[in-house]
């Protein structure tokens, strides 16, 4: 095992002493774990960027541009901020996506060459940052929530970011959603408010801008965007019907009705006006809104090179109301409608006879009443309306349905032309149909729809939206603002054309509707007319006097502290916020980065390696000899502490300690109990109880704990052979005696003074047949037995199985001796009866559901089972007497058996 791992630790040392982290100028030794630099996996080199003169080289990378030429390699630095979830640019990247970047956990940051960060609470950074921890002490735990470059000029608005042209010095701001301008600072086309939300998706127009209030000023889009009818309506069945003078050419567009029929032209106005007759086609004159140019001309007529161009007869010349017939070479007349004319016809007409007009050539009546022409003949679809100032037949303005002159007179002009009807997607307002509401009107709630109708506002406004009251214009010298006329502008606002226009965008107050005046505290800097968020680089910025420069020693920083620099130039690193000189020694300082070469390497070198290489043998050479010495030591202890045990070991003991082992761990009970420190126990229920479970607790302790275990064995040993039985409380049986309750008496032995008159009849009859010698089992010195205090208890006397022992030679050589009355009374076990307790049987309490009797067949019963049970015994020492020279021997494992109590 420690030769597979010194194995792999050498060969994991060898691939990373293969691998090198390289500068323009130097290589180093080791591998680098940094996500910042190329990897050349042909030759295992970690490129930093800078321009290489080995162009053998074919490094990669996700993020870095690498450029290859015959004799160099370049490996440009990143272009866009990257962040690193490890510090020395380790770990995994998150690269910046063109927005409002935000990091929440982050150990390293790269920012190209005039780019910023915004740190939260709005602290700037600049430049890398290769541990984030060594920024000053109020940045180390700061989301990162925003980068920008610094070359738009001007800076862009909160609602840009500032990108960098790769063709110009000057950068391009990237307006979010809703703005626009070259900072960003307006709302686009269809977004409204301070802002610039979107407008109603239903609307084809409404009130925009930063000052407008996003009403609808249109009417509601319906099917006319799905019948792509351009001037016209669409019906029920999704059909386009062409307005008056419109038509489809699918050579102009892709739209429905967006040309004008033969002999009209489409006017400034949108409308499709009248070709002045003799025309074929013709357009509008340039630099006029409705004056009429031919184009081409009908049949014998010749088109004129006035700028005006008209069509005019070239042949015969003849008074009005005749025309030049070449088949008679004569005058002949023209048709009743025409005043002039080339032929017969009323198509052939020049110019009209009163009360007909112009229409396609054509000379119509018109209604007298309404000024409508009659349009029958040309078969025209549409409303045509008389022009008296031009005698001909006009359409109805573009968006009109139906249109007419109210009260028509010879005298009325075109100009008073009303519309009664719109199609769909104007609104009528004062007779005209009108994509929004001008000034002055307003369209009601609910009433975009096909047909609305505008509304004037109130005489208090100057314009309105939605209601009468609701102002967004107020007559001088009172100012607009949330659809109300105030005599000043509040705060955020300026005045400007009776309307409170708000303040450029990201200003606190502003002198005009263009520039700032004072800026909030996310973005505290005032740069020429415009709140911006950041100072040069080498400034920060203070409350008091705005930009202020840093100490020498920073590159950037974000006071005027020297511990609060946030990137240093090259040849310092940043420590804690200080810019510290640093000598980076073999590998140099690797520009534009902010750390040693060497910091890049992964710092498992070759020299760490083997240092640790070292380091591990000796430990482990030092932890083999510290076991071997402390195994031995162990040995030794163990060793001597068996012979002491053997040297004082006697056959006296022997017999002792089987005793012992037959009580205690074959028996398994105590017939005295006793408590922890020796004293006997209550003489209650409740006493025995409590000293049984202190017994047992103390003696799961010591199984637990074999610490405490040994400690307690010289205690353990006497308190087995001062206990012998204990009672099972479980039995919750009680004896009688004179006392409410007491417990059985303990055994006995008579004693040295006690009587043979005082022994009952069967422990003399056992005591003549085993011949005890009671000095061996008395406590003490002197030769006879020792008095005994009543809660002792006396070892088990030998049974007749002992006979045959080598030690029975020692009992029999004692003479029997003489018990005498003493006031002190010791019982044996023997005794059936207590002579002090003769109503109580010494019997251990029976088991739940018996009963005692105290009759004569009980007692000879009983003595039955006894000397029953003797005989068993009598089997069991015979077996450990067997094994006893195998215990006595001196092995590890009798050894834990003595410590255990066992032997």
């Amino acid at each position: 095992m420690l030769y597979s791992s010194i194995t792999a630790f050498a060969l994991s040392a060898t691939f990373s002493w293969a691998a090198q982290v390289c500068s323009p100028d130097h290589c180093l030794d080791g591998k680098s774990s940094s996500q910042i630099l190329a990897h050349d996996s042909s030759s295992s080199k970690f490129l930093t960027p800078g321009t290489y003169s080995d162009s053998s080289l074919s490094p990669l990378s996700s993020y870095l541009n690498i450029t290859h030429s015959s004799d160099h390699l370049i490996v440009s630095a990143p272009v866009s901020p990257i962040s690193f979830a490890k510090s020395i640019y380790g770990g995994s990247e998150d690269i910046w996506d063109n927005g409002n970047w935000s990091v929440d956990h982050w150990k390293s940051l790269y920012l190209p060459s005039n780019w910023y960060g915004v740190l939260e609470g709005g602290k700037i950074v600049w430049g890398a940052i290769p541990d984030k921890g060594q920024l000053p002490n109020d940045l180390t735990g700061l989301k990162f929530s925003k980068a920008a470059s610094a070359d738009c000029n001007p800076p862009c608005s909160s609602h840009g970011t500032c990108i960098p042209s790769n063709n110009t010095t000057s950068g391009t701001c990237l307006c979010a959603a809703g703005w626009a301008g070259e900072s960003c600072d307006r709302c686009d086309t269809g977004f409204w408010g301070l802002s610039c939300s979107a407008g109603p998706s239903d609307c084809t127009v409404w009130d925009v801008g930063r000052s407008g209030t996003g009403k609808c000023l249109g009417t509601k889009i319906s099917s006319l965007s799905e019948c792509n009818c351009e001037h016209g309506t669409c019906t029920s069945s999704n059909q386009c019907v062409c307005s008056a003078g419109w038509k489809t050419d699918s050579s102009v567009s892709s739209s429905l009705c967006d040309t004008c029929v033969k002999g009209f032209f489409q006017d400034s106005k949108g409308n499709c006006s009248v070709c002045p007759l003799g025309c074929d086609s013709c357009t509008l004159q340039p630099g006029t809104n409705s004056t009429a140019t031919c184009t081409s001309c009908s049949n014998s007529l010749t088109l004129t090179s006035a700028t005006s161009a008209t069509c005019v007869a070239n042949k015969g010349s003849c008074n009005d109301g005749t025309y030049y017939d070449e088949s008679s070479s004569s005058c002949k007349s023209c048709s009743p409608a025409c005043s002039t004319c080339t032929g017969p016809s009323p198509s052939d007409c020049l110019s009209c006879n009163s009360p007909r007009v112009n229409l396609q050539g054509s000379c119509v009546y018109y209604d007298a009443s309404t000024g409508i022409c009659d349009s029958e003949l040309s078969k025209l679809e549409g409303v045509f309306v008389v022009n008296f100032g031009k005698r001909e037949c006009d359409a109805c303005p573009a968006g009109c349905l139906d249109c007419s002159i109210p009260s028509f007179a010879n005298a009325k002009g075109y100009e008073t032309l009303q519309c009664s009807s719109c199609q769909e997607g104007y609104l009528l307002e004062d007779g005209k149909c009108v994509r929004k509401c001008n000034e002055g009107w307003f369209l009601p709630e609910g009433n975009a729809a096909k047909n609305g109708t505008c509304q004037k506002c109130d005489s208090t406004c100057s314009a309105c939206v939605f209601t009468f009251t609701t102002c967004t214009s107020c007559p001088s010298p009172l100012f607009a603002s949330g659809g109300s006329c105030l005599s000043s502008c509040p705060s955020g606002s300026t005045p400007i054309n009776g309307t409170c226009a708000p303040c450029p965008t990201d200003c606190a107050s502003c002198s005009s509707p263009t520039e700032c005046s004072a800026c909030p505290s996310s973005r505290p800097v005032l740069s020429n007319g415009k709140c911006v968020e950041y100072c040069p680089k080498d400034q920060y910025f203070d409350d008091t006097y705005g930009c202020q420069a840093c100490d020498w020693t920073c590159s950037s920083c974000t006071s005027n502290n020297l511990k609060s620099c946030t990137s240093c130039p090259d040849g310092y690193v940043l420590k804690k916020g200080e810019c510290v000189f640093t000598d980076c020694g073999e590998g140099g300082f690797s520009s534009g980065l902010g750390i040693c070469l060497s910091s890049f390497i992964v710092k498992s070198n070759k020299k760490r390696y083997f240092g640790s290489l070292v380091f591990i043998l000796v430990f482990l050479g030092i932890g083999a000899g510290l076991f071997y010495w402390y195994v031995q030591k162990e040995r030794k202890k163990t060793r001597q502490a068996t012979k002491e045990f053997g040297d004082k070991l006697d056959d006296r003991n022997v017999q002792e300690n089987l005793r012992v082992l037959r009580l205690e761990r074959v028996l398994g009970f105590e017939r005295v109990l006793t408590s922890s420190n020796g004293e006997r126990v209550d003489n209650t229920p409740k006493g025995y109880k409590e000293g049984y479970e202190n017994k047992r607790n103390k003696r799961f302790k010591e199984l637990l704990l074999p610490s405490r275990r040994k400690k307690s064995i010289l205690e353990s040993d006497i308190e087995m052979k001062s206990s012998n039985f204990s009672i099972d409380i479980s039995y919750n049986h009680t004896y009688e005696s004179n006392d409410r309750f007491s417990i059985p008496p303990p055994p006995y032995v008579p004693s040295e003074t006690s009587s043979s008159a005082s022994t009952p009849r069967d422990v003399q009859e056992i005591d003549s047949k085993v011949d005890i010698d009671y000095d061996s089992v008395a406590i003490g010195e002197r030769g006879g037995m020792s008095k005994r205090d009543s809660s002792d208890s006396i070892p088990t006397p030998v049974l007749p199985s002992f006979i045959s022992s080598p030690i029975q030679k020692d009992f029999k050589s004692k003479p029997k001796q003489k018990i005498e009355n003493t006031n002190t009374t010791v019982h044996s076990m023997s005794s059936p009866l207590s002579p002090l307790y003769n109503k109580t049987s010494l019997m251990p309490p029976l088991r739940p559901g018996m009963i005692r009797f105290n009759s004569q067949e009980k007692d000879k019963e009983r003595e039955v089972n006894r000397r029953g049970e003797v005989d068993n015994e009598n089997e069991m020492e015979r077996r450990l007497r067997d094994l006893w020279p195998n215990l006595k021997s001196n092995t590890m494992e009798n050894k834990r058996r003595k410590d255990e109590g066992w032997i």
